[in-house]
């Protein structure tokens, strides 16, 4: 499949526009992460295109990020001392990655999460 000379140019300039979930950008705000435990997600993303997901908590605990492909292989990881979480990665084929959001804290955490 050829890349309209639109995307080309955005892929270029950084700003990929098309690139990530299968289904556009999405955004969940305000959701709750309970004390030492997780949350789930799954979501397909475009083969050979630059996907991201990033979590924004409410800096109350230590919110750690993972993601895997479809055959539950870690791909990419955020587990830094932060409630707030960046991974970016291309996945090699379009399918289906699990996000999966650590809640390391005694207490729980409330969370945006965004995908490109």
């Amino acid at each position: 499949m050829k890349k309209s000379l639109l995307t080309l140019a955005l892929t270029v300039l950084g700003c990929a526009a098309f690139a990530g979930a299968v289904d556009g950008p999405q955004y969940a705000n305000q959701r709750r992460c309970n004390a030492n435990s997780s949350v789930t997600y799954e979501v397909a993303f475009r083969g050979g295109e630059q996907a991201r997901v990033t979590v924004d908590g409410d800096g109350d605990t230590d919110l750690d990020l993972y993601i895997y492909d479809e055959n539950g292989n870690l791909i990419t990881k955020d587990d830094d001392n932060t409630d707030y979480c960046i991974c970016t990665w291309t996945p090699k084929w379009t399918g289906k990655f699990t996000i999966k959001i650590v809640n390391r804290g005694s207490v729980y955490n409330v969370y945006d999460i965004r995908t490109n």
